[in-house]
């Protein structure tokens, strides 16, 4: 039925596909026909009252006031990046740790097939599925403006996608690479939610926290939007920061996973 593992793994995943898509779509259109409820003048009080510590989540009161400051923090901010993350991360497992797990990724090792055409098949099918699941969001965004009768520069929202669907990728990928090294969906699920919940926390809290401040670096949401790519575009430096640890982590995945024993469960 399916000539190659890549269109197999497409087949596979394609409740989640359909599932996150109408998720991600339904968030940002919802957020975005508010926009002129947070624009009026009563959100300052709104956003005042919030403390220090949790700014970073809300936004400024000039995130509220303008398109591309809406559409910076309430699209492609901590409201919408927080759940995509997760939808990375269970596309990820579904194709990796959670096909081992019950025992279809052993049977798919008995055919005829390199463990390095496994191995990048699926990772390039999770990739297609969360990238195209994330540039869900400009069509979210496009039909919103129509409702509300605004506009908004189409290559900004064009250049934070990429951001968007990079830093989701760099998170699943992370799934990814530790399920194919371990073979081991307790410990990759402990290595993943456990480094994203750390990164959330910390990026959150670094504006507030000066102690915070160095440890951040650390964390890759760091390097997403900040400065707000609809206002400042995309930083080169950051783009190839989060490349580079992608490519890097999907290395060290692939050469584990074409050496250590794969056990039938």
């Amino acid at each position: 039925m399916f000539k190659t593992i890549f269109s197999k793994s497409l087949f596979t995943l394609r409740w989640q596909f359909f599932g996150w898509l109408l998720a991600i779509f339904g968030i940002v259109f919802f957020t975005m026909i508010l926009y002129p409820s947070f624009s009026q003048d009563g959100i300052e009080g709104l956003v005042n009252s919030v403390p220090p510590e949790l700014k970073s989540l809300i936004g400024e009161i000039s995130d509220f006031k303008t398109i591309p400051g809406y559409i910076g923090q309430q699209i492609f901010g901590p409201n919408l990046y927080i759940i995509s993350i997760i939808m990375s991360i269970m596309i990820f497992l579904g194709i990796s740790a959670s096909e081992e797990a019950d025992g279809r990724l052993q049977t798919l090792l008995s055919y005829p097939v390199s463990r390095t055409q496994i191995y990048f098949h699926k990772l390039l099918a999770a990739s297609l599925v969360v990238a195209l699941i994330s540039c869900s969001v400009f069509i979210g965004i496009q039909i919103s403006l129509l409702l509300i009768n605004e506009t908004a520069d189409v290559g900004r929202i064009w250049e934070s996608i990429v951001g968007f669907t990079l830093i989701n990728l760099v998170y699943g990928i992370i799934v990814f690479a530790t399920a194919m090294l371990t073979g081991n969906k307790g410990k990759t699920i402990l290595v993943a939610s456990g480094y994203t919940v750390l990164s959330v926390f910390i990026t959150s809290l670094a504006p507030a926290v000066e102690g915070l401040k160095h440890v951040e670096q650390f964390s890759l949401l760091h390097y997403y939007n900040n400065p707000q790519i609809m206002t400042n575009g995309l930083n080169g430096e950051h783009i190839l920061i989060l490349g580079g640890v992608g490519i890097v982590l999907i290395i060290i995945g692939w050469l584990g996973f074409i050496r250590r024993d794969v056990r039938t469960n």
